[in-house]
Formats: C-alpha cells, structure tokens, sequence
C-alpha cells in the first residue's frame, strides 16, 4: 500500500488501532490506552516507565505495526506527545523494515518536557542502507534509562516536503491542558489520580476479562460478572469482580424482605448500545410461582465526586490471624462512584471498558411459600445475542414485620447545605430554595410517594428540628392507613437561657402549646403512642441544668410522651442532672454497653447515632464508605450492642440544580454537608421529583433486616424446650455475633460473605 499526503498512521481512534495497540501492566512499567489526554479524537496511548534503577530493563519498549509500508517521498513523521512527567527523559525510536534487526532503522530521538505539549518532528530524508523506505512495517519506540517518564504519545502522521504541521484538536491539549497547566500542579495533579485510577481499572478489567473467558457465563458480546450489594463496583476505577458462574445469580430472602445482587455487564469487544436486564417472567418453584412483578432490575447510577473530602475511609484487610481481618483507613479516590439507582431507566449504552452494574432488587410478598423458585434474567443489547442468565430465589419460612424492628429517629426534610460555608454557597442555597424546578422544592408534587417509599426502607416519615409542622400530620395519617405506622417527633425545642421565671415563663410560650397542638393532631389520628419529642442537639454539660428544668415542663405538659436528647451526657443519666431524660443518644463511639445496662436499670433508653462522624474505622455511610459498612452498622453491630434505637440527623441534603433524568453517569450533586459526600443525603430525585433510592439506602435496609432476624431467633430461643442442647448453644453463638463478622466496632469484615454466613445460619436456626 502507498501513502497518500498527510496519511495519519495511528490516531487510536478505531477498532483495529486500539486491537493493535501493545497492552502492558508491570511492575516498572506501563502502556495502554486511555481517554486522558488525547491531542486528536478521544483517546492516546500512555507510556510510563521508571524510574529506573539495576535489575530492571534499561531501554522500554514497544512496537506500533503499520499497514502504510511505502514511506517514499515523505520528509517528515509527526507525532504529538503530552509529558506529565518531571522532564529530560530521551524517548527514541528505530523505524524499519522487516529485513534485519530493528536497530537498522532510521533512529531519532527527543527529550520530554516537563509537564508540556510537544510535537516531535522526525526527519525521513537520511534512510540507512539496511532499511528499505519502500516496505517499512513497524515504528519501535523506546525509553533510556528513565526517571520519570510518564508520556501520552497520539496522531502519528506522515508530511511531504510543505506540508504544515497537524494542529491539535483533541479534548485535552486544545482545552484541559492548557488550563491544567495554567492552574498549575494541583490540577495536574488531580489528573494523575484520575489516570491512576483508570490504571487500576483497566488493569482489573483485564483480569475480569480473562476470568469471565475461562469461567464464566459465555456471550460473544458481553463479559457477565456478578458482585453483591455490599459491594460498590467502580465503573472507572479500581473493582474487583467475579464472572457470572454458569449455575447464574441466586438470592435468599424472608417474607416481607427486600435482599439484591447486582449483574455487571460490560463490552466484550465493542461497545454495547441499548443494554437491558429484565426477568423472563415468573419463577418457578415445586407447588407455587414467584411473580416477576416482585424482581426489579434497575440501571445503577454513578455520581463524581472531584475534591478531597476531610474524612478517610476504611477497609478490611484478610490477615491470617484470628478473627481474620484488620481494619485501615485511606483517603477517599476521586471520581465516578456508584450510588444512586436509576429505575427510570430503559436501555443503556456501555462503552470503553466501562463496568455497568444493574441492581436486581427482589421483594418477598408474606404469605409466599417456602421454598427455592427458579427462572432467568435477560441481558439484550442492540444487534447482539440475548444472554439467559439462571436466577433462582430461595424464600425462608418465616416473615419480617412490615416496619423496623430497631425505633428509628431519622429526618427527612429536603433543603440545601449553609453550614459552615462561604456566602457564595449560601447564596448557591438560597437561589434552589427560590427556584420551583430544583429538587428540594419538586419533590413535594410526590409527596405521597415520598411517604410509601421511606416506609418501603423502614423509615417513618420524620424530621428532628421540624417545629411543630402540623402538615406533617397527612404523611402520619398516610403510614398508619398503609399499617406502617413508626416514631415521630412532636417538635424540635432548646433549652430556655436560664432557669430564673422570667425566662422559664418565655421559653413555656414559644415551646409548650406547639408541642401539644401537635400532640392533640396525633391523638385524632390515633398515633400519639409513637410520638416522642427531641431537643437539644449535641449541646454540653454547662447547660444541663436548664435543659432539665425544660424537661419537667415538657413532662408536665405531656405525661407519657418520651423525651430524647443528643446532649452530650456520656453517663446516659446515671447520677447527673439529665436523670429526667428519657432516651439518651451518643456517637456509635461513645456508646458504651455496661454505662447503658446502668442507664436501663435507672428507667432510661439509650440510643446512637451517627452524622459526620464518626470517621474510619468505625462504620460510616458516606458515599466513598464500603457499602458492607451501612450493613454492619444497621444489622450485625446492632446486634453486638443492642443500642434501644437509631438516629441519624438527614437523608435529603440535596445540593443540586436539577433532578437526575439521565444516566448512568449522573449530573448529581454528591457534595451533602459541607464538603462531605453523602452524609446526610441517603436519597436522590428523579424526574419531576420522585424518589430514587442508593446503594447506601438498600444497605441500610438490610442491615435493619438482620437485626430482625436476630430478634426472631432470640424470641424463638427463648421459647425453646432444651436451652442446653445443639439448637440452643448455636442460636446463642449466632446472637452473639461470630468473631469472622465482627470483633470491635473498630475492627469489622469487609467480606460480604461472612455477613451472608451469619444471616443465614439465623435463618437455617429458624427453619428448623
């Protein structure tokens, strides 16, 4: 073949380029493809090695075949580079023939710039004698003992003699560098991290590419792999994945309970358009069927997150030690993240070596027959064999109850963040409050929905600093015609200034006929047993004598209604001046199981909570946490230390301008509490506001769920016959909560199955 003017050897552009493309991932060096600084089109190929050191290969390489073999008449090869490295590194190369060693060929060579754009002109007039022009076939490109070498090489291209050079065009050095470089290293600096971790995505989709060839469920088109819902799958970034096994997908569930898994497809080859996962009708078991109407497989949804948030997260490392496991912190990785799940969604496009994840969500209606049901999953894409995958639910013989086992204080009430922040932000805030179409003001055309789909998570419809909000009372109404009736709170109220009359006799006015005005609403609806009254919010020791004196007036005015508190009495009551408190409510921390016998045995409640705080390693739900640990914190942790009740301050922090419409990948605001990501918002908006659940969400749903079991199990073990025999001993163990599953509230696995391990070893118990 003969080159024709301006001929554009390799720009990585299309399918067979990026096939022939050399793939490396070593220990001392890299080279692979990537959307990260392209210079033309939408994709480079990265080349990083060094630094170099004895032991390790002197000169790095690799080779680019071309099909343009007749290089006669062209003067110049152009190739654009983009150095992020330090600098003063040689990159060489030896274009030659097939004839001979590769060292016969032209030879050329130049020194990266130091964080830069280049266009290295390589001259074609001085062809050695050993290398024909007429029948090159590959260009060999090379590294000298590198320091720091970390370039982005794209748009090989072919001059005559006159002819200009290529003008970079791409996404990157026609826009992104030059602001990365005007912003200076911070912002280079981010972009490294952003390759990193497409590094280390792509190096794990190799792995998952080859297990799923060797082991999995088989497709032409689409590599099949499967995680659980305690696992959060970076469509981007690092993942660990297994393939589909070819006996499929299975979940085990009680009545009344929700438990999902999640299928991940990504493309095989090329990139897969319209992507569906639906069931294929009703299951079937040995004397009944499972419905179809009661398996969701929802699109999951990705959210960015872009600046490093003041926290670290935890993860569990597998030792060889007993129980098996130690905890470690890290700082959280920037980018896309699963969180949101996106059941509006019909067909998807997945492309590149994105790693889609479709939450297959499965209900247990009560009453449904025991047993193991059977059917399949279909995964469709556009012009591509569909794929059955097995699927099979297996239903315990016993049934949850349709509202949280563990009393709840938990506050839904949508508004944007202020806290802490510039006025730019509060000014950000004030202009969602003012615009009818954001989601902390759209939500409300749903309200209705809001309700049923909180309860749906066990969560009573609720806030702890609402004052006296009698609409409220509607949603109160709502949950106990659909039976699902929970806590809620009359009123937030503080303490008064002093306990002197006169200001006694003010806070009396402006606090205790709200109270009762929606005490008396409750009543009407006869739902007053549930109603508590919260106050005080994480407030110290000095004013403790006034918030007791409140306390009596509260009492006073409504006997029987319990009193809470977050007020930081860590003796929960036990000879202090809070004795009048009702429930106390410490960090997960500074909760501590003998002062809360103590507590107990005075009359007292003691509860926790979680906000902000605490931090790794204890059990967190923001949006970077392993999803295992909202789980934890809600089933396996609870059980441990058997806290009377759970609070949390928000689930609806919504920063952003817009519901999400689209997806997977979201224009969703993540950023909740001031810099944090997901503390206090549990909960996204979909379009025209209704509710869409997250990862963190069905998490914590779960993890209430075990904590269910677990009350089942210690109410059959207590009814049982033999409290000595084989039944027994196990039921005390499993309630004990095995060691393999957590031994501290600082030191907890990160393997789901050991959760699984334990739950259903409860429900093997029960089954007896």
């Amino acid at each position: 073949m003969t080159a024709a003017a301006a001929t554009v050897l390799f720009d990585f552009e299309t399918e067979d380029e990026q096939k022939a493309a050399p793939c490396v991932f070593a220990h001392d060096r890299t080279i692979c493809m990537t959307n990260a600084f392209a210079t033309s089109g939408q994709h480079a190929l990265y080349f990083k090695s060094g630094p170099w050191r004895k032991g390790l290969d002197e000169w790095p390489s690799f080779n680019l075949h071309t099909s343009v073999n007749d290089w006669r008449g062209y003067d110049r090869l152009v190739i654009d580079l983009v150095s992020v490295g330090d600098g003063n590194d040689t990159l060489s190369t030896f274009i030659s023939s097939p004839e001979g060693r590769v060292q016969n060929g032209l030879h050329a060579q130049t020194t990266l710039p130091a964080r830069g754009y280049a266009q290295w002109v390589i001259p074609l007039r001085k062809w050695p004698k050993k290398c024909n022009p007429a029948n090159i076939c590959r260009v060999h490109l090379f590294l000298s003992n590198p320091r720091d070498a970390r370039v982005f090489i794209d748009r090989l291209t072919l001059l005559k003699k006159d002819e200009p050079l290529p003008v970079p065009d791409g996404p990157c050095v026609g826009r992104d560098l030059i602001a990365i470089l005007t912003d200076g290293r911070d912002a280079m600096t981010r972009k490294l991290v952003e390759l990193q971790e497409w590094q280390a995505h792509a190096r794990d989709f190799l792995r998952f590419f080859e297990a799923c060839q060797t082991s999995g469920l088989a497709s032409p088109a689409m590599l099949l792999g499967t995680a659980t819902s305690m696992e959060k799958i970076m469509p981007r970034g690092k993942f660990s994945a297994r393939p589909v096994p070819k006996e499929g997908l299975s979940v085990r569930l009680a009545g009344n309970e929700y438990e999902s898994v999640q299928l991940l497809v990504a493309p095989k080859c090329t990139d897969l358009e319209d992507v569906r996962v639906r069931v294929d009708g009703d299951l079937k078991g040995l004397t009944a069927s499972f419905s179809a109407a009661n398996i969701a497989c929802d699109v999951t949804g990705y959210v960015k997150t872009t600046r490093q948030p003041p926290y670290r997260v935890g993860e569990a490392v597998s030792t060889n030690a007993a129980p098996g496991y130690v905890r470690t912190t890290r700082r959280p990785v920037l980018g896309w993240w699963p969180d949101p799940i996106l059941g509006f969604l019909d067909g998807i496009a997945i492309r590149d070596l994105d790693v889609q994840s479709f939450w297959i969500r499965v209900r247990c209606p009560a009453g449904q027959p025991a047993g193991t049901y059977r059917g399949a999953l279909l995964v469709s894409a556009k012009g591509v064999e569909t794929v059955r995958v097995p699927f099979a639910v297996r239903v315990n013989g016993f049934t949850l109850g349709r509202t949280s086992a563990l009393p709840l204080a938990v506050t839904f009430g949508p508004s944007a963040n202020t806290q802490h922040e510039s006025p730019e932000t509060i000014a950000y805030a004030a202009a969602l409050r003012a615009d009818p179409l954001t989601p902390i003001n759209i939500w409300r055309k749903h309200k209705r929905e809001w309700v049923s789909f909180l309860a749906d998570y066990l969560i009573p419809y609720d806030s702890l600093y609402h004052h006296s909000d009698t609409n409220r009372l509607d949603a109160i109404r709502q949950l106990k015609e659909e039976g699902r009736s929970g806590w809620f709170n009359l009123g937030y109220w503080s303490y008064p200034k002093s306990t002197n009359e006169v200001d006694m006799a003010k806070w009396r006015e402006k606090t205790i006929p709200r109270l009762q005005k929606f005490y008396e609403g409750a009543k009407k609806i006869g739902v007053q047993d549930y109603a508590y009254v919260y106050g005080c919010d994480e407030v110290h020791k000095e004013y403790f004598p006034a918030i007791r004196a409140a306390v009596g007036e509260i009492k006073k005015a409504l006997p029987g209604v319990p009193v809470s508190t977050t007020a930081y009495d860590h003796e929960f009551g036990v000879d202090t001046p809070l004795d009048v408190m009702d429930w106390f409510t410490p960090l997960t921390p500074k909760f501590d199981p003998e002062k809360a016998a103590k507590s107990r045995a005075a009359g007292h409640q003691v509860w926790w909570y979680i906000c902000c705080g605490p931090h790794a390693p204890h059990a967190n739900m923001f949006i970077e946490c392993p999803a295992i640990e909202g789980r934890l914190l809600m089933g396996a942790q609870t059980v441990c230390q058997r806290p009377d009740g759970f609070l949390y301050y928000q689930i609806s922090i919504w920063n952003s301008k817009r519901c999400i419409t689209s997806g997977p990948f979201t224009d969703w605001d993540p950023r909740s509490w001031t810099k944090y990501y997901g503390d206090g918002s549990w909960t996204c908006v979909g379009p025209d506001g209704t509710p869409l659940p997250t990862i963190r969400l069905e998490n914590f749903r779960d993890g209430l769920e075990d904590y269910a079991y677990a009350l089942l199990l210690e109410k059959k073990l207590k009814s049982h016959a033999d409290q000595n025999d084989a039944w027994a001993k196990r039921a005390r163990e499993l309630l004990a909560v095995p060691h393999d599953v957590m031994d501290t509230m600082r030191n907890y696995t990160g393997d789901p199955a050991a959760v699984y391990r334990w739950r259903d070893a409860m429900a093997d118990l029960m089954d007896q």
